[in-house]
């Protein structure tokens, strides 16, 4: 959470600039999922855990969703790709993905009082949230769908349009820590969905390479943004 935010920080120090906001944003959101995780971790109450739970997950996939729009300015330029479209597609995206969560969480919630078990939203077993199969599809679909396809299209079609090494170099460090951070957000799926503590061990050494990936990204594009 710290180095995302000294990250951002980095970001915006350089300027005000749309691009600027636009990639810190991704910092930022994913921060404050994490700050909200570190909250409910020592919470004992279901019902807040639950809610606080939906939080993290809002905030840490939503900020993914920035990833694209930097492409987007970068391959259409500020100009083609104006603020309106920018601002309507995050809007979309987070009413969908938010909706949607709260949606099935709520139906979970009445199921889980009917049955004693959820298949649909998300239910807190020993003080740690676990997905339902239909919570956990849904996420998977509409990130992938909204943010992960677009940013690995757009990425790669940047890179194949650049012609000098330089930026080909820049770039693909940039390409390799996103890929590394999407692989990452898909674990983080999987361990909601498993809620074991095996696994959950397993993502908490993998969340380590994060500051790798990140470091990547900011190499090959953060380090870029004032020119």
């Amino acid at each position: 959470m710290f180095y995302f935010l000294i990250i951002a920080y980095r970001i915006l120090k350089r300027g005000k600039q749309r691009l600027n906001i636009i990639f810190s944003g991704f910092f930022i959101s994913v921060s404050i999922g994490l700050i909200i995780n570190m909250v409910y971790a020592v919470i004992e109450n279901t019902a807040v855990v639950l809610v606080l739970n939906v939080l993290t997950n809002y905030f840490i996939f939503f900020g993914i969703v920035f990833l694209f729009i930097v492409n987007m300015i970068i391959l259409e330029s500020t100009l083609v790709f104006s603020v309106k479209r920018q601002n309507r597609y995050i809007v979309l995206y987070g009413i969908v993905l938010l909706v949607g969560m709260l949606t099935l969480v709520l139906i979970g919630i009445i199921e889980t009082s009917c049955t004693g078990e959820t298949l649909i939203g998300v239910e807190v077993k020993d003080g740690a949230p676990k997905w339902g199969i239909i919570f956990f599809t849904y996420v998977v679909f509409i990130i992938t769908g909204f943010t992960i396809i677009p940013i690995i299209y757009t990425n790669l079609k940047i890179y194949f349009r650049f012609e000098t090494k330089s930026l080909k170099r820049k770039w693909f460090c940039y390409l390799i820590g996103s890929f590394g951070m999407i692989i990452i957000f898909y674990f983080m799926c999987v361990n909601g969905l498993v809620a074991d503590e095996g696994f959950r061990l397993i993502v908490g050494i993998l969340g380590i390479s994060v500051i790798i990936w990140v470091s990547l990204m900011y190499y090959g594009l953060g380090t870029r943004l004032k020119k």
